[in-house]
């Protein structure tokens, strides 16, 4: 019996002109083999037997063990007490099949039951993390936009927003549009455990991103996170994420974050203003009940992007491929520049002190200051000084040379005599 490859193969070489000889050296099979089917043609593919399935040793003893859960004291006795019962009765098999089949009926007798756990009003609100590759027909190009969503738990009233990359200023930037938009604080926000709540994540002793807690504090709401690997505890907005990604941006041919955030704003009012499947009602109109703190007695929440950058011993630092002037004081030493995106200057802290400012909207390359530049100079001044004394005191202590051709001249004068 051939193979169905080698059957083609037979054909194939006989097209091409090769004998029954040639064909047989190629493939090993016998010139008879090949005579035969080249006789019968290519309609007559060889049929191949399917394997005969093996009688598990474990099916002549199943009523056994149906016997021995039913009368036994306990629902799911142990596997290895099983084991023993059925080598009693002549099974040769081993214990991990038992095992197998007993994770199998506990699968069936068991099936996962997940409970809805509602939230009453103004507690609680979720928030999630999305991305998916959009599909832009302007450019021909694919690019990742990722979504921030909050919804709050018990009225379903969701928020939405694009943002270029995931980082602490747009994910605590996306909080203060959500509160914004909803009109108030939820007393609680539920997380997953991502980097920028959680600095160390685990199943306990979590330590919480310090950030994220002054803003928590700052707005008055409580943060928790999730068990490692529940994404169920916060469904709502996991469905949520879902909804945007199937719904919203599958219309969607654009990756430009500003025209996505305009079209999900239109979005939001459209299902927020519609009977939510879970609840029965409309979202919108369940928000007044939600009874959240006011957000316009909230103080205001000053949101910055942070970066380090060490100066360099003309005393400036590199910035978005400028150099910007600090006082010779800090060279060699990190500073940490403090700015917002769209930013028209920055500020320079030392150790949370103040120690410059400088705008951003200029042309040049190199923004000196006229204090930095008259300190820079005179540090140099003062090291010349200090070079020229340093140099002086030097060649007063060093012995002229007449000195050396004195020893030299009575050296010689000695080894002479002797």
């Amino acid at each position: 019996m051939v193979k169905l490859e080698e059957f083609m193969e037979i054909f194939k070489l006989k097209e091409s002109g090769y004998s029954l000889s040639a064909i047989s050296r190629i493939t090993g099979i016998d010139r008879k083999t090949i005579r035969k089917y080249l006789k019968q043609g290519k309609s007559n593919k060889p049929t191949t037997k399917g394997r005969e399935s093996k009688l598990s040793k474990l099916k002549p003893f199943e009523n056994d063990i149906m016997n021995f859960l039913k009368y036994s004291d306990i629902d799911f006795p142990p596997c290895p007490a099983i084991y023993e019962r059925l080598v009693e009765k002549g099974y040769t098999g081993s214990l991990s099949l038992i095992q197998k089949w007993m994770n199998h009926y506990k699968q069936q007798r068991l099936p996962r039951v997940v409970i809805r756990y509602e939230t009453p009003p103004g507690q609680q609100a979720q928030v999630d993390w999305g991305e998916k590759k959009v599909f832009d027909h302007r450019t021909g190009f694919s690019k990742k936009v990722y979504i921030f969503s909050m919804i709050l738990s018990w009225s379903r009233m969701r928020f939405a927003m694009f943002v270029p990359k995931v980082d602490m200023y747009h994910f605590l930037f996306c909080h203060k549009l959500a509160f914004q938009y909803f009109g108030g604080v939820p007393r609680e926000i539920l997380y997953d455990q991502n980097r920028c709540v959680l600095t160390k994540p685990g199943f306990k002793d979590v330590i919480f991103n310090q950030k994220c807690l002054d803003f928590a504090r700052n707005y008055d709401f409580i943060p928790r996170v999730c068990k490692p690997y529940r994404a169920q505890t916060k469904g709502k907005v996991e469905n949520n994420i879902k909804y945007i990604k199937r719904n919203f941006l599958s219309l969607q041919h654009t990756h430009e974050i500003d025209v996505l955030n305009q079209r999900v704003k239109h979005w939001l009012e459209k299902v927020n203003h519609k009977v939510h499947s879970t609840i029965g009602e409309i979202p919108y109109k369940r928000l007044p009940k939600e009874v959240l703190n006011d957000i316009r007695l909230l103080p205001d929440y000053d949101l910055y992007y942070f970066e380090s950058r060490k100066v360099f011993n003309d005393s400036t630092f590199s910035f978005d491929s400028n150099r910007y002037s600090v006082p010779p004081l800090y060279i060699g030493k990190t500073i940490t520049v403090k700015y917002r995106p769209g930013r028209s200057s920055i500020d320079v802290y030392f150790k949370d002190k103040l120690i410059t400012q400088h705008r951003t909207d200029t042309c040049e390359q190199y923004v000196i200051k006229r204090s930095h530049r008259h300190a820079i100079w005179k540090v140099w001044r003062d090291d010349k000084k200090l070079f020229y004394q340093k140099a002086q005191q030097n060649k007063k202590e060093n012995h002229p040379l007449s000195i050396y051709e004195e020893i030299s001249m009575e050296a010689s004068h000695d080894y002479t005599i002797a």
